[in-house]
């Protein structure tokens, strides 16, 4: 009859365990989940900010800012330099 019990017991205690170890597998999937979604947010906004800064970054863009600014290209003053 102790014998029977034990098991019995046994038996208890490792479906508890199943059911707690499945249960902090959930919340970890959960919370890969959340990450993958955080990271593709990220990645989404890092290539708007890789196409705002290559609109930005044209040699036209530039110059016009520079003449708006009052800044003139001396040729005198270009040196070349060559790695």
């Amino acid at each position: 009859m102790a014998l029977l019990l034990l098991l019995t017991l046994l038996i208890a205690a490792a479906g508890v365990k199943i059911v707690s170890n499945q249960s902090a597998i959930y919340d970890t999937n959960k919370d890969i989940q959340k990450m993958e979604s955080s990271i593709d947010e990220q990645v989404k906004v890092n290539n708007d900010l890789e196409v705002q800064v290559s609109e930005l970054n044209t040699y036209e863009r530039i110059w016009k800012k520079a003449a708006e600014l009052g800044l003139m290209l001396n040729e005198n003053n270009v040196k070349v330099v060559q790695e």
